[in-house]
């Protein structure tokens, strides 16, 4: 188990240490089942560690700024289809995202009949939850504005998606990471092109605002929305126990040392 693991890492670039840690934790899992149910006589992968994922990162993400995520639903809204969604519906699909940190497996779970406009919140039920748990959020006034508006256009039937976040045949995923990515690029350009002077525009050239991957290797892709999301928790000075059920985090430590990031001016 232990050299097969290592051999993915060594060969796949995307299997880090962090996902060599799941299949461990699964394999590790089913094999303690076996010894329970009398299958084996006793779980030969007691002793494999987990490894040290800080030493090991390659795909860690960043949040938004205010002005970025603004730029970002606006070069969508106005954008091309891009993987099989217009640029209104990627539009609302980044600010649902964003507002309550909902993954993409939940976000393509929902329909008409998930969203009471009465109460102003949102359900996803335990099939499509993470942790297996019917979830209620609040939804904020602003992006129930904006539903009510983007439903008027969209016009979902009851029981249809709200976002078409699988192929037709219903077996793929869209890539919301390349949606991300070519919205920001168009956002960035936009960006670049409002420039008032020639050092203007190439301070703005040099600059990581609006990329995919910053300078520091954090990307913004399309999870990046539930990091702004807890982000901006912590910047509107909810309470810790607050943000940790908005995020439906177990753990706090994953609310505050994973998802909730502090810039080098608020630390000045």
């Amino acid at each position: 188990m232990a050299e097969w693991l290592a051999e993915r890492r060594r060969e796949d670039k995307r299997f880090s240490s962090q996902t060599s840690n799941f299949y461990q934790d699964a394999i590790k899992a089913f094999a303690v089942w076996l010894e329970q149910h009398e299958r084996i006589a006793k779980s030969p992968l007691v002793s494999l560690k987990r490894l040290n994922v800080e030493t090991d990162r390659r795909h860690d993400r960043r949040s938004l700024s205010d002005e970025e995520f603004l730029r970002l639903v606006d070069a969508a809204e106005n954008g091309e289809v891009v993987e099989g969604m217009t640029g209104p519906d990627r539009a609302m699909l980044y600010v649902l995202a964003a507002w309550t940190g909902f993954r993409r497996r939940e976000l393509s779970s929902l329909t008409r009949a998930s969203l009471d406009f009465e109460r102003s919140t949102v359900r996803v039920s335990a099939a499509y939850s993470k942790r297996r748990r019917n979830d209620t959020l609040p939804l904020h006034p602003t992006v129930v504005s904006r539903l009510r508006e983007w439903l008027q256009i969209a016009r979902r039937s009851p029981g249809e998606p709200l976002f078409r976040l699988k192929t037709p045949s219903g077996r793929h995923w869209r890539k919301t990471a390349k949606m991300m990515r070519m919205d920001l690029r168009a956002a960035r350009e936009s960006w670049i092109n409002e420039a008032g002077s020639d050092d203007d525009r190439r301070e703005r050239e040099e600059s990581a605002f609006l990329t995919y991957q910053d300078e520091n290797g954090l990307f913004a892709d399309f999870h990046a929305n539930r990091h702004t999301f807890i982000t901006r928790l912590g910047k509107a000075g909810v309470p810790l126990t607050t943000a940790q059920r908005l995020a439906r985090h177990g753990d706090v430590r994953l609310t505050t040392g994973v998802y909730t990031h502090v810039d080098d001016e608020e630390k000045a």
